[in-house]
């Protein structure tokens, strides 16, 4: 797979709420939680897709 590089513009409440969801234990790290976002956004779509299709 490619490497797709995204740039971000969180204000400083989106990056306290990803600083709390990282001391939860959910991911290592803000790049991880933000690739742990986007595969889940993507599976959602995608089933929502393939629900329309029918």
């Amino acid at each position: 797979m490619a490497e797709t590089v995204i740039k971000l513009r969180l204000n400083q409440q989106q990056l306290e709420l990803m600083d709390r969801t990282i001391a939860q234990g959910i991911a290592p790290d803000r790049a991880a939680l933000v690739r742990l976002a986007l595969r889940e956004y993507a599976a959602s779509r995608k089933a929502e897709t393939a629900g329309s299709a029918r």
